[in-house]
């Protein structure tokens, strides 16, 4: 199984701890992004982990965003190229055709692989997207485009899905209004625990499995220091245990990002910052020579498992908007 972890909003920063939240919080996986090495004595896990500087911007000038970084992710297709700039917000037209033809999950599911997006959501959100039909992600798209239902409560209840908080602290605040107060969905969650009992929930049934993770993103344009010493400690346990779950004879994780932001909190925008590919497991050799900038990543997949595909920016370039 390649289990693929999208963290908004996170690139390589300086070993400023008065600046970047990495060099003052992180403990574990994510020390490179503070400019700290993996000590010695780390579990033997993160020791193997390999880093890759991947490049968010892909030849356009400006700030890279999260409509565009997100779609290249998804899709493969240079998405900041096909509108000529940088796109933030919800994906527009352009960028929906993009993934409705180009969608990871679909290509996977077309080719005879099981793929899916592991985010559960509450009710509340789909009374949202009927009010607000344009305000849908990137990340949703992709499940959508492939038919796929997206995830609900019971994913939840069940263990074969995440929520975007993965220790529930939002959901216990903010969802009472769609869940009984007294459901076991709204317990507190260790992350460790949950990132060690999500592969074996998953892993029989699929060959990839896509996790996103957006707080860290919320809170670097807030310039939020304590949201960001909750979030690093949130995911650094997380993906130890997911570390610890995931075979690496027969399993790979990818973790990315879209754009740099959270690694410098002396500003409110995102950073033209390398961010990581984190890379570790059976194709971990093969993947890191071809993973240069967020488009590869798609590819990097599809190689790995055989497919052949072939795409072009220039389908979409007269359309783009």
């Amino acid at each position: 199984m390649i289990f693929y972890v999208f963290i908004d909003g996170i690139g390589f920063g300086e070993n400023n701890p008065e600046k970047n939240p990495f060099a003052k919080y992180a403990k574990g996986i994510f020390l490179p992004l503070g400019g700290k090495e993996i000590p010695s004595d780390a579990p033997s896990r993160l020791k193997d982990l390999v880093y890759l500087r991947t490049d968010a911007s892909m030849g356009i000038k400006g700030l890279p965003q999260s409509a565009t970084g997100q779609t290249s992710l998804w899709t493969g297709i240079n998405a900041c190229q096909v509108l000529n700039r940088h796109m933030s917000g919800f994906p527009t037209f352009t960028l929906k055709r993009i993934i409705a033809k180009y969608s990871i999950i679909r290509i996977l599911e077309e080719n005879g692989f099981k793929a899916d997006l592991l985010n559960c959501y509450t009710p509340g959100f789909a009374e949202h997207v009927k009010k607000n039909p344009r305000h849908v992600s990137a990340s949703t798209l992709i499940q959508m485009a492939a038919d796929k239902p997206l995830k609900g409560m019971n994913d939840l209840r069940e263990g074969k899905g995440l929520y975007m908080d993965i220790s529930r602290d939002f959901l216990r605040k903010f969802g009472r209004e769609f869940i009984d107060k007294d459901d076991p969905v709204l317990e507190l969650q260790d992350p460790y625990e949950t990132g060690k009992n999500i592969v074996p929930a998953v892993k029989e049934d699929h060959t990839l499995c896509i996790y996103e993770y957006f707080i860290t993103d919320k809170v670097g344009h807030k310039m939020n220091w304590k949201g960001a010493q909750k979030c690093i400690q949130d995911l650094e346990e997380f993906l130890l245990g997911v570390l610890e779950a995931l075979d690496p004879e027969e399993d790979q994780l990818i973790i990315t990002s879209d754009h740099g932001n959270l690694e410098d909190l002396t500003v409110d925008v995102h950073t033209l910052n390398f961010v990581p590919t984190i890379l570790y497991g059976k194709y971990t050799d093969q993947m890191k020579e071809s993973i240069k900038a967020l488009k590869d990543i798609p590819h990097a997949i599809y190689n790995s498992l055989g497919i052949k595909i072939e795409m072009s920016e220039q389908e979409f370039v007269q359309t783009s908007a």
